[in-house]
């Protein structure tokens, strides 16, 4: 399988064409079609369902389309890595949480760009399932995971970030009096807990333990996304403290009994750090001394 190929059928998609698809590539319709054909028929499965107008993607073709994009960026990566050793310069990928470890890198962003040149960093949201599933893939340089986990199949570096877990709720709805909740204040609560794996069972394990009578009504996986299902009456959610709580619709409250979450930046044991990826991890060591 060649890479020139995978381009081929990444540009495909994006046209939902063969013939526009040709255009582009400077190649003949027959030839990109013979190339498609073969590629399908060494991986023993049909891509696209050809239409009479457009075509689009099977399942196994969006499955492919995904990897093949994985590839095409890895590729892209090191060869970017390989020209820009000599000088800080190129392409770092971080992905992180929405938490407050966000403000913590961008500062360290801003110092790189600052002291490099061509320097361009790609900050993605991510939950902690997506951040090791990229980093195994090669597609992230750093990922910053909120996890009391050994997490010992990564290298790692615990940054001075510590995560208040509580329960956010609508301010309009807060007749507690209360600025913390125990154990006892959750029963017979709709809850929202986060669907990534790591921090939903230490969640569910405080819950099954010392709570037990509880309802989980659904999971979210974005802070965006649970302020909406919070507001509408879906259930009050259990998550980390941030500073937008203090002011505004939601309110939060510290949940007794349970531990803070520690803030930890990770990377692939297995993967050399480009230049530009060393001196971000040397910018979060030196950051961590002077906090």
């Amino acid at each position: 399988m060649e890479l020139r190929v995978l381009r081929y059928f990444i540009e495909i998609v994006n046209d939902k064409s063969i013939t526009s698809a040709a255009e582009k590539l400077h190649i003949s319709q027959s030839t990109l079609s013979r190339q498609i054909k073969d590629l399908e028929e060494e991986l023993g499965t049909v891509l696209f369902e050809r239409g009479p107008r457009e075509i689009s993607l099977t399942n196994d073709g969006y499955f492919f389309l995904e990897r093949a994009k994985e590839i095409d960026q890895l590729v892209d990566s090191t060869s970017l890595t390989i020209q820009n050793n000599k000088v800080l310069s190129g392409d770092l990928y971080v992905a992180a949480g929405e938490g407050k470890a966000n403000a913590y890198l961008t500062r360290t962003f801003t110092r790189l760009i600052d002291k490099g040149e061509n320097v361009n960093v790609h900050f993605d949201t991510q939950d902690a399932d997506q951040i090791f599933r990229n980093l195994d893939a090669g597609v992230l340089d750093f990922g910053v995971v909120y996890t009391n986990d050994s997490l010992d199949k990564y290298n790692k570096l615990s940054l001075p970030i510590e995560n208040k877990t509580g329960v956010v709720m609508p301010r309009k709805d807060d007749n507690s009096g209360k600025d913390y909740f125990a154990a006892s204040d959750l029963k017979g609560m709709r809850l929202l807990i986060p669907r990534q794996m790591d921090v939903h069972s230490q969640w569910v394990s405080y819950l099954d333990e010392y709570v037990r009578d509880y309802k989980i009504t659904g999971t979210y996986d974005m802070n965006y996304n649970m302020r909406a299902m919070v507001m509408s009456g879906m259930g009050n959610a259990i998550t980390f403290d941030k500073p937008e709580y203090e002011t505004g619709d939601l309110v939060f409250k510290d949940l007794n009994y349970i531990d803070t979450v520690k803030t930890v930046l990770i990377w692939k044991k297995s993967r050399s750090l480009s230049r530009l990826a060393d001196e971000f991890l040397k910018n979060i060591m030196s950051m961590k001394k002077e906090s």
